[in-house]
């Protein structure tokens, strides 16, 4: 496994987050929430521009990896825009939300007139938008879905792990801004005489969240590995990816909100609105807990290739 993304894929991301920047980063994730045209106005016609009806990640390595890049940039300012499932859209232009068992219920789900989902089991189904966001503490675009009665389009397992994949790498986007944020915040911010920065117990806070993240990095290049190399016996390593996204998540926002103090809440400031707008990446489709019984279960029915055996060697 190359730790490194290709050449192409790293280019590719930079032109990315140049073409989000115009857009005003994070701002265009507040204009969205006031104008849910903006969506449609400015993202989806810069997402275009970049190619992105071109780019299938199911083709090859380099198209996952690429697409892997334009997901972590998407992530960086929480762009409100449903790009995994929309880079898995197929010929009939549907995009992609795995989705809970009891509740079809996507993020951005009143973007389209109808979408393709898949259920944990990789069942796929065709559904339809339901009406309006919910607008609930979920996420500012979440909304339900209503499932077509006899649509059956059949096994969509590639499909799941490959949304799962891309979701992760979202979040990590959002959580390596988030400590680029945090490390600005204390670096300027004065108290008593000096940097916040300067006190041990905020560069111990920051050094384990930078520690993190370059984890939550290497396993999911890694998995971008897996989903290639072995497709067919990759759902254990997406949902252990999923699982260490939403404890990484969930450590390193909590510790750089708390490091801006009481603006680490309020809208002004970055770090709250990519919190917010992360939200339906951790809570959707599985809770944490769920994942890591799914997970269980993949490894007990697939096994679990990995750099070390696994269990004690029973003696004699």
């Amino acid at each position: 496994m190359n730790p490194v993304l290709p050449d192409e894929a790293i280019e590719f991301a930079a032109a990315a987050s140049k073409a989000f920047a115009a857009l005003g980063g994070v701002d265009v994730a507040r204009r969205a929430e006031d104008d849910p045209t903006t969506r449609t106005t400015e993202v989806a016609p810069t997402l275009a521009a970049l190619g992105i009806d071109e780019l299938d990640p199911r083709a090859d390595a380099d198209s996952l990896a690429a697409a892997a890049a334009l997901c972590e940039a998407a992530g960086r300012v929480a762009l409100p825009y449903p790009l995994p499932g929309a880079l898995l859209a197929a010929s009939d232009a549907r995009p992609v939300a795995v989705v809970p068992d009891s509740q079809a219920r996507a993020d951005h789900g009143d973007l389209f007139a109808e979408w393709r989902v898949i259920t944990l089991d990789g069942h796929s189904r065709a559904a339809t938008k339901h009406g309006e966001r919910l607008a609930t503490r979920l996420g500012p675009f979440v909304a339900d879905l209503d499932l077509m009665a006899g649509d059956d389009l059949g096994d969509a397992s590639r499909d799941r792990d490959l949304h799962v994949a891309l979701t992760a790498w979202q979040v990590l986007g959002t959580v390596d801004r988030a400590v680029e944020l945090a490390v600005d915040h204390v670096t300027t911010r004065i108290q008593f005489g000096k940097p916040i920065s300067a006190f041990q117990a905020v560069q111990f806070q920051l050094a384990d969240c930078a520690v993190a993240v370059a984890g939550l990095r290497e396993l999911a290049c890694f998995t971008l590995w897996r989903l290639d190399a072995a497709p067919d016996r990759a759902l254990a390593d997406v949902l252990a990816l999923r699982v260490h996204a939403l404890d990484v998540a969930r450590m390193v926002l909590r510790a750089c909100q708390q490091l801006h103090g009481a603006a680490g809440v309020c809208d002004e400031y970055d770090i709250s609105v990519l919190t917010r707008h992360v939200q339906p990446a951790l809570r959707l489709p599985w809770s944490a807990e769920r994942t890591v019984t799914e997970l269980s279960a993949a490894i007990a029915r697939d096994g679990f290739e990995g750099l070390f055996s696994h269990g004690r060697t029973a003696t004699a």
